[in-house]
This record gives structure tokens, C-alpha cells and sequence, in this order.
């Protein structure tokens, strides 16, 4: 019944369009079409979530869902995995086999091979992924343990792959958004992603030309799934709709009150990939109602400590 509805709605969409030049015509397509399916997307309501963790906060707006999640009260773990599942079926895999998951994100760029993004997964290099970072130098989301096995998170900047990024040089050698990381080893990363906002700053253009993003003219305004970190070291993770640019993103951050304190973000893989998870439930659905995540995703966990 929903596909009908949406194939009814297209058509006369459609109709209002046609009298634009053939290349508009396309792009408008493109974007009407994920305008469409994305308000069609059936969206859990935060009271259907039930109690949520300590340190676990929902936040949406006009453009955006998402949460946030406290430093010191959860953890963050990047999942892999190697076959056509999506991440609500790796979700449940996950709860399955005992993890105390509480949420999991969408994660970086991806072929038909394998991650176009550095992975490490539990302190380790992931065996069951292929990896082609590149040459690059790239965005990522980062976990490191310290004292007492305590996880502190960081956004930054790397060209460094692979087993690089597990050696002391990892720390002197990339970027972080903090003077100093004390924490003695890197245990979880996701690479691949590029810059929104540094230090409150828009600077998004250094995606396309410094990293060399290239997204087509429809792209540019699809989903985009956003990680941020404010400056007492929470992260917040988005999704932000369709209609989205990436300048429209910076200064929904820097504008939102919700986000005063944001002062870093980056992108990982949007689109068609873009979906949010919490407690088993879609906090934000697929667009193309298919779940397209592949091989990666960032799931929150709640150490059982405080559980």
C-alpha cells in the first residue's frame, strides 16, 4: 500500500515538473523522489523507545535526528561485517550475542569490495572487511583507553592506514580536536569521512578541494549522516534530510541551541545509507525503506558498570 501511495505521488509530481530543462529535470527528479520517501519513512516516536541509558539523549529538530551521547556514561564500538545484511540485522546480531548495544549508526564509504575508510574494531585491524582508504587525508571518529579502561573519543584528521594506526606515532602524527591525547591506545576507529565545521567554523569546502570529495549537484542536498563532538567531549550523532547542504548543516550547528557547544563535525556515508537505530527500533528509517548500511557502523554500548 505504501509503494502504491509513493508511485501515485511521483506521477504527479512528475506532471508539476515537466516543463524544466532535461538536465534540471533530472536532478529534480533525484531530489523529489528522496524528498518523498523520506517523509513516507515510518519514524519511531521517542515514547515508543521506552527508558533510555544514563548519558542517552535523543535530540531532533526541523532537519535533524539523531542523539547524543555523554562522556563517561556509554561507549562507542565500530562494527564490521561482510555480507549484504543491513544495520538493523547487525543490530539484533549484536544484542544476540550479549553486547549491551543501546544504538548503532550508519558508517563510512563503501564499494562493492569493500570500506573506502581505516578501520579498527577493539583494538585491532578487522579481518573480515576489505579496506581501501587511500592516500588521503581524511575525517575520522576515534576511541582510546586509558587509565582504568576508560574510552575517551576524538574527531580528527589522518593519512595514516592500517596497523599505523595502532603505534604510539598515531597520536603525534594525526590530527585531533584537542591539544593533547593521554589515553594510551587507539581501540576503536572509522576513517573515509570529511570536515563540516572545525573549532565552530564552516570550512566544508575543505571536503571538496583539500580532500577531494566529489559528489554530484542531487548529491549534494541528500542525507547526510553527521558525527559532532562538543567541547566537553559528547558526541552527537545525525542524520540530517534530504534538501540538506553541507553549509545548510554547518550553520544548523552553529545556530541550534542544542548545539552551543559543538565545536567539531564531520560526514560519513549519507544517502541511501543513512539510518539510525535505538533499542531495536529505527530512530531514523531507510530512505529507499531498504536498509542499504554495508560492512561498518558505530554502535553505542553501556559498560556494565553503569548499566
Amino acid at each position: 500500500m505504501q509503494q502504491r501511495t509513493f508511485i501515485v505521488v511521483l506521477f504527479f509530481y512528475l506532471l508539476s515538473i515537466t516543463a524544466l530543462p532535461a538536465f534540471d529535470l533530472g536532478i529534480e527528479v533525484k531530489e523529489g523522489a528522496r524528498r518523498l520517501l523520506s517523509q513516507m519513512s515510518q519514524q519511531v516516536s521517542v515514547a515508543e523507545l521506552g527508558t533510555l541509558p544514563v548519558g542517552f539523549e535523543v535530540i531532533e529538530g526541523d532537519s535533524y535526528r539523531g542523539f547524543k551521547i555523554h562522556q563517561g556514561k556509554l561507549e562507542i564500538r565500530v562494527h564490521t561485517w561482510n555480507d549484504d545484511t543491513g544495520l538493523l540485522e547487525n543490530y539484533q546480531r549484536s544484542q544476540e550475542e550479549g553486547a549491551r548495544i543501546v544504538a548503532a549508526v550508519n558508517g563510512t564509504f563503501f564499494s562493492s569490495r569493500g570500506v573506502l575508510g581505516s578501520v579498527v574494531s577493539d583494538g585491532g585491524i578487522p579481518a573480515d572487511i576489505y579496506q581501501s582508504p587511500g592516500q588521503l587525508s581524511r575525517c575520522f571518529v576515534a576511541s582510546f583507553r586509558g587509565d582504568k579502561d576508560r574510552q575517551t573519543w576524538y574527531l580528527g584528521e589522518t593519512s595514516l592506514t592500517g596497523g599505523n594506526l595502532l603505534g604510539l606515532g598515531f597520536k603525534e602524527r594525526g590530527w585531533f580536536n584537542i591539544s593533547s591525547v593521554f589515553a594510551s591506545h587507539c581501540d576503536n576507529l572509522l576513517g573515509g569521512g570529511g570536515w563540516i565545521l572545525r573549532e565552530r567554523k564552516d570550512v566544508h569546502m575543505e571536503a571538496y578541494e583539500r580532500q577531494r570529495f566529489r559528489f554530484s549537484k542531487a548529491d549534494q542536498k541528500s542525507r547526510k549522516t553527521v558525527i559532532a563532538q562538543d567541547s566537553e567531549r559528547n558526541l552527537y550523532f545525525l542524520v540530517f534530510e534530504t534538501g540538506n547542504t553541507f553549509h545548510m548543516v554547518a550553520r544548523t550547528l552553529v545556530k541550534d541551541k542544542v548545539f552551543a557547544r559543538v565545536r567539531e563535525a564531520i560526514f560519513l556515508d549519507g544517502g541511501s545509507s543513512s539510518a539510525i537505530v535505538v533499542k531495536g527500533k529505527y530512530l531514523v528509517p531507510p530512505l529507499y525503506m531498504v536498509d542499504r548500511a554495508r560492512f561498518t557502523c558505530i554502535q553505542i554500548l553501556v559498560p556494565d558498570l553503569t548499566w
